[in-house]
């Protein structure tokens, strides 16, 4: 990769200003700075002011599904890596660097997606839940080192992608409403491996505390199948927020 490669962050928003400025300042905080920051937003709350406060590009557009997001950022984007990130996740600060890193060192281009490890964001739940989802996180990530071995690598939520790669696999599948990734990444998977850094990154469970790990994880399972299978995929979940101040 050439030196000092942009990384173009493509954050899909609808709503999220209790959550967007952790993301934010996360990424402010990297101790690799070659990066642009693209927000595709549809929030009627205070998010897109506080993108701007970090200036980030903010692409306004109508509420669409998260596919038809990503595709509108990528679309606008410069850089050679592409970062899939949400709205909700919290970085490590080494992150970016270890990604460029791990791309220079790969010199054949034999990588395609990189994914940093999964940790607990603690502010979405109740005390009595941390274990069962501490519990819930180590298996979804001895199952994602197990999937970047098959043909669905189970990436989602903070993926650093090849751009070259990116446009051979072609965008996300805007007729999928959810487990848009799996398909996609079903598809990227054809042009090079998928690799997990030590590298980690909080994410929220916050639909799994709110609705249920049980009842999540079957729409997710379910949608999946669908959006492999089938190629299409309509379903609007719940909105599912963090109160101002502490709790839901």
């Amino acid at each position: 990769m050439d030196e000092r490669p942009l990384i173009s962050v493509v954050i899909p928003t609808y709503n999220e200003e209790n959550y967007i400025e952790d993301l934010l300042e996360s990424i402010k905080q990297q101790t690799y700075q070659n990066y642009e920051v693209i927000a595709v937003d549809s929030s009627t709350d205070k998010t897109a002011n506080i993108l701007r406060k970090y200036k980030a590009r903010v692409i306004k557009a109508p509420k669409i599904n998260i596919a038809a997001a990503r595709n509108i950022g990528i679309k606008a984007s410069n850089g050679k890596v592409i970062a899939l990130i949400d709205a909700d996740y919290i970085l490590s600060k080494n992150l970016f660097a270890s990604v460029i890193r791990t791309f220079d060192e790969d010199e054949q281009g034999k990588i395609v997606c990189i994914e940093p490890r999964p940790r607990l964001n603690l502010k979405d739940l109740c005390r009595r839940d941390i274990i069962k989802f501490k519990l819930l996180n180590n298996l979804i990530y001895v199952y994602k080192k197990i999937s970047f071995f098959t043909w669905i690598p189970a990436a989602y939520g903070c993926d650093f992608c090849r751009v070259d790669a990116v446009k051979k696999a072609g965008y996300f599948n805007e007729n999928i409403d959810v487990a848009e990734d799996k398909e996609f990444f079903s598809r990227l998977r054809i042009y090079g491996r998928f690799k997990l850094l030590k590298n980690s990154v909080r994410m929220s469970y916050r639909r799994h505390a709110k609705e249920g790990t049980l009842k999540t994880g079957f729409i997710y399972f379910s949608a999946a199948v669908l959006a492999l299978f089938t190629k299409k995929f309509k379903f609007r979940f719940k909105s599912v927020r963090r109160k101002k101040h502490g709790k839901k």
